[in-house]
């Protein structure tokens, strides 16, 4: 009793002493009574007014307010214009140094005159722009002005000069690293030669030339010009290079080229250890040619682990990075070196057998309340985007064709620099592969788990394959690897429709073109070179009576040539087509291109 009757006293105790400091009973929040202090108000003013040009910056952000509106005309924004640079002409870069400031500065730039913009730029090169750039907001008003003056040579001479040995200590910086990255963005190759030898050390910076009309130096040919400094030089470049991952500047693209520069000249075991720290960044690495050239080194040399992490944070964008221009030769070198195939048919190949949802909400509702599709309707194949894409088609190709020449032909000449085989590294004074298992059991065993859905990939879209150069070629493997009699009827089907759509004064969209004509000869010579010929076989059987209407053109003569060379049905087709021998004769003396013809009755006669 006693215990209850002293906790009622300190609860009543505490709601007073609330309701005396302005709480209301039972909120947190205090009442109207409760307020700011009249002194804290007038300390707050004090400080407001105690900044440098305070009333100018007061002034200058009304204005502001009205310049930044996008509904004004020129004449609107001219005339903001001519009240504001008065405020801020001549204590530009000390306004710039102030959060409501640098706004007002980033819109004179904008909105400006070439004249203005220069005024404002004196100014700025006067007070230090390498010092202002380091600043969190003056930094934007230094990239509105590299954004708005790199155009004006006069002013891109001047911006270019004022950086001149202070590269290597920006472009590290947390905040002026991204005035590095507009500059070396913004400005050519040839305009910044000068500014990227300071990435190679001082040795390189001071004597620093313009190359003229030379390409601009890289770290191989700075060292191959000094080969005594190689170690200097590559410390220099190592320690820049460290203190950006350090701050996580993956993303800026300077630092991905010098990134892929170093990586392209060291030996095997330091890109191993610039992967335990960059692994888990590749994401933002892969913005870029160069940063796709840097995580590809990672996965080549890098450890197990090291492969697991990139895996891991390409996460969620497999499909988006397939069909990038640059992106997928990285995803090709995890798929082509990393052991663990249990992890890459998680991470990464089960995102390709889902449809990408790119519906909206409202289309989504709709769907609900419309009527349900018949379930007889053919359904897309989530493999059909990437089999149609040029670059994301060879992650398919590269697990139906075996190692060997026909592959490589798949390959330009930079894709097959960064996806050489067997990358070694030295461990313990001995060259080791990277990769344990053998190239052909890995291969076979992500096969064995997208069989499935790239049969059902050619079953369900081979009119669209047949008229794809890259889907042609899809198709062509996924016919030689599996011989599924399902992809066997559905280019038979296709070869029978477009036959039907010529008999009904349609265009031949298959026999008739450039793309269509040569993906069927180029899937019947698949059965020239095997014992069986499935498709040879079907397609006799079921067009042998119409082989004059797929010679109706030189392309579709072509097709038939290829037809005849079938051991397995040679005899039989040659056969049906001598029965029209004179026909094909005529035609081809009437034809404008006779090639097809000429092919057809040198392999007849």
């Amino acid at each position: 009793m006693a215990a209850t009757k002293a906790r009622e006293m300190s609860n009543t105790n505490k709601r007073k002493s609330d309701e005396t400091l302005g709480f209301k009973k039972g909120k947190g929040k205090a009442n109207s009574a409760f307020k700011k202090p009249k002194n804290q108000e007038t300390r707050d003013d004090g400080h407001r007014h105690a900044r440098k040009h305070a009333d100018a910056v007061e002034q200058a952000k009304r204005i502001w307010n009205q310049l930044r509106l996008k509904t004004n005309t020129p004449e609107q924004n001219q005339e903001c214009m001519d009240q504001l640079m008065p405020l801020i002409r001549g204590k530009a870069a000390q306004v710039a140094l102030q959060h409501d400031g640098s706004r007002c500065v980033q819109a004179c730039v904008q909105f400006g005159t070439l004249t203005e913009r220069k005024d404002i730029l004196t100014e700025f090169i006067q007070a230090g722009m390498p010092d202002l750039s380091k600043n969190q907001y003056a930094c934007f008003a230094v990239l509105k002005i590299i954004k708005y003056c790199h155009v004006d040579e006069d002013s891109a001479t001047r911006i270019l000069k004022t950086f001149k040995g202070h590269v290597a200590k920006l472009a590290v910086h947390a905040v002026a690293s991204r005035v590095m990255d507009s500059i070396f963005t913004n400005f050519s190759s040839k305009q910044t030669i000068m500014l990227r030898q300071e990435f190679y050390g001082p040795q390189f910076a001071l004597f620093a030339v313009d190359s003229g009309d030379k390409k601009p130096p890289t770290l191989m040919t700075c060292l191959t010009e000094a080969p005594t400094k190689k170690e200097q030089t590559l410390d220099f470049v190592r320690s820049i290079i460290n203190k950006g991952m350090a701050k996580t500047l993956y993303g800026l693209r300077y630092f991905q080229e010098l990134c892929a520069e170093y990586v392209a000249v060291v030996d095997p075991t330091e890109v191993r250890q610039m992967a335990t720290m960059a692994a888990d960044h590749s994401i933002h690495l892969l913005s870029s040619k160069q940063g796709t050239r840097v995580v590809a080194a990672l996965v080549a040399y890098g450890t197990a682990k090291d492969r697991k992490r990139i895996l891991k944070s390409l996460k969620g964008y497999t499909r988006a990075g397939l069909t990038h221009p640059d992106t997928y030769l990285a995803i090709l070198r995890l798929v082509q070196l990393t052991d663990d195939t249990v992890s890459i048919q998680k991470n990464l190949l089960n995102e390709l057998i889902v449809l990408p949802d790119k519906t909206t909400l409202d289309e989504k509702v709709a769907s609900r309340c419309a009527a349900a599709k018949e379930e007889s309707a053919t359904r897309e194949s989530p493999l059909l985007e990437l089999a149609l894409h040029k670059n994301a088609s060879k992650l398919l190709l590269l697990l139906l064709m075996p190692a060997g020449n026909a592959r490589d032909k798949i390959l330009d000449p930079y894709e097959s620099s960064i996806l050489f085989l067997n990358p070694m590294v030295t461990e313990n004074g001995k060259e080791m592969p990277t990769s344990k298992k053998d190239a052909e059991v890995r291969r076979k065993e992500l096969l064995d788990f997208m069989e499935e859905y790239l049969i059902a990939l050619g079953a369900e879209h081979a009119k669209e394959l047949l008229l794809s150069l890259s889907g042609s070629l899809v198709l062509r493997e996924v016919y030689a690897t599996f011989r599924s009699e399902s992809v066997v009827t559905a280019i038979v089907d296709a070869c029978e429709a477009a036959l039907d759509a010529q008999s009904a004064n349609e265009d031949n969209q298959l026999f008739d073109d450039k793309v269509g004509h040569h993906s069927i000869r180029s899937l019947l010579q698949v059965d020239v070179l095997s014992a069986d010929s499935p498709l040879g076989v079907a397609f006799l059987k079921r067009l042998g009576n119409r082989l004059m209407e797929i010679a109706s053109t030189s392309r579709g003569a072509f097709v038939l040539a290829a037809l005849c060379k079938i051991p397995a049905i040679r005899s039989l087709a040659l056969s049906k087509v001598k029965m029209s021998i004179q026909a094909l004769a005529k035609q081809s003396k009437e034809a404008t291109n006779k090639a097809g013809y000429e092919a057809l009755l040198k392999e007849i006669s």
